[in-house]
């Protein structure tokens, strides 16, 4: 039987193979990442060593910054042949850049780094490699322009915003404003640059119940934009888009999650339940702008979201629904706090995430004695917004009365 010899994990070792895959890469019909790479000074045979041995080169590195302790990421080749020290940069609400902020980033990365950039994705902008003798002065040129390097280790990540009234017809609230004001808190200001926490946190706005950032699944703490009662339905231009077919309402009905929509076809009426609605949005989405959310807006508060987390994910349990997105602030600052100090006592390990910790101490407690929420039945919303993997104290009550039941009954 021949072997095959194994190659040392080098990037000499795979480089001259790592070349032809990337020679191959350039051809073809299409630009090619390949080539606009080697117009920077991007280390490109890592990259395609790392095609060859079908592993990654690189390996975790370290970094020293003066009195930075977030917001950069340092690593290395596995044979140390290449370093790289990557910023992650806060980016403007609902990344919206004017021309000049963008000209200035530019000139920022053409000096610092390899004119690299990743501007895609809710953690913030990627500058890709700095050189490392330059960071202390890059970071005091990024100050300048405005921003600073964060959301990366144990501490406040991404304030994720979608574009909100910007851009969006559906937006119910100022997402932007919003962000802007979390962004500014003395507490969470204070907190963004160090890494105190037992590990990340997120926060999210959504101007509406699509709920873009997704908030639901990825955020310790969302926003999401609601109202209460019924959508507000022009009748007249609903039965313009009937007769001309754009919208079959026996469907539209029919396709209401929680069947609060009904077709009068005798008045020609659109008919919906406010009590019932759970706010999907179908309706809208499908009639708009004959259907639009209703008038009295509110904001969603959601906690305990997350997909990494020691326990698994979880989706958000609903905490409150406030006027004004400054009503929760608090509620951030005293939730934040319990967890650390939650850590500091041994309740809370490292991984665990405030999803974690709620589920541990209880949201009935946690409401009463954390965030000292008196809840008043609870909020009537789209059937994302109310399912999650955490119960609270009476959930889980109800659930384990059930099973006592079943275990009675069938003596099992």
């Amino acid at each position: 039987m021949e072997t095959v010899e194994k190659k040392p994990l080098t990037v000499d070792a795979y480089a001259e193979e790592g070349r032809r895959i990337l020679e191959y890469y350039e051809k073809g019909p299409w630009p090619s990442h390949v080539a606009e790479l080697k117009k920077t000074n991007y280390p490109i045979d890592a990259y395609g060593a790392g095609l060859a041995a079908r592993k990654t080169m690189w390996a975790a590195g370290s970094a020293k910054i003066r009195f930075v302790y977030t917001g950069f990421i340092a690593r290395r080749t596995r044979d140390g042949k290449y370093a790289e020290l990557h910023f992650r940069v806060w980016q403007p609400s609902g990344q919206i850049y004017t021309t000049q902020k963008l000209r200035q980033l530019i000139e920022f990365i053409e000096k610092y780094g390899l004119g690299l950039v990743e501007l895609a994705g809710q953690q913030g902008m990627m500058i890709i490699s700095i050189q490392p003798e330059k960071a202390d002065e890059a970071i005091d040129a990024l100050r300048a322009i405005g921003t600073d390097v964060g959301a990366t280790g144990d501490t406040i990540r991404e304030l994720a915003t979608c574009v909100g009234p910007a851009l969006c017809e559906f937006a119910l609230y100022d997402t932007l404003a919003a962000r802007d004001y979390f962004l500014t808190h003395p507490k969470i200001y204070e907190w963004m640059s160090n890494q105190l926490f037992p590990f990340k946190f997120k926060a999210k706005f959504s101007g509406c119940p699509f709920d873009c950032t997704r908030a639901v699944h990825r955020a310790d703490f969302g926003f999401i934009g609601i109202w209460e009662g019924a959508p507000e339905v022009d009748q007249a231009k609903f039965r313009e888009l009937v007769e001309r077919g754009v919208v079959d309402p026996v469907k539209l009905a029919a396709n209401c999650p929680s069947g609060a929509i009904r077709w009068d076809a005798e008045k020609k009426e659109l008919v919906i339940d406010g009590s019932k609605c759970k706010k999907s949005m179908h309706c809208i989405r499908t009639a708009f702008p004959a259907i639009k959310p209703g008038k009295n807006r509110k904001i969603a508060v959601l906690v305990g979201g997350h997909v990494k987390g020691r326990f698994g994910g979880k989706m958000s349990k609903p905490l409150a629904i406030v006027n004004d997105y400054k009503e929760a602030a608090d509620w951030v600052v005293k939730t934040v706090e319990a967890w650390m100090e939650g850590m500091e006592k041994g309740m809370v390990k490292h991984k665990d995430r405030i999803g974690d910790f709620i589920m541990k101490v209880g949201f009935k407690r946690y409401l009463e004695e954390v965030v000292k929420v008196k809840p008043q039945g609870k909020p009537t919303l789209h059937p994302s917004l109310r399912a999650g993997a955490v119960l609270d104290d009476e959930e889980r009550k109800m659930w384990l009365d059930w099973v006592n039941k079943i275990v009675a009954e069938y003596k099992l």
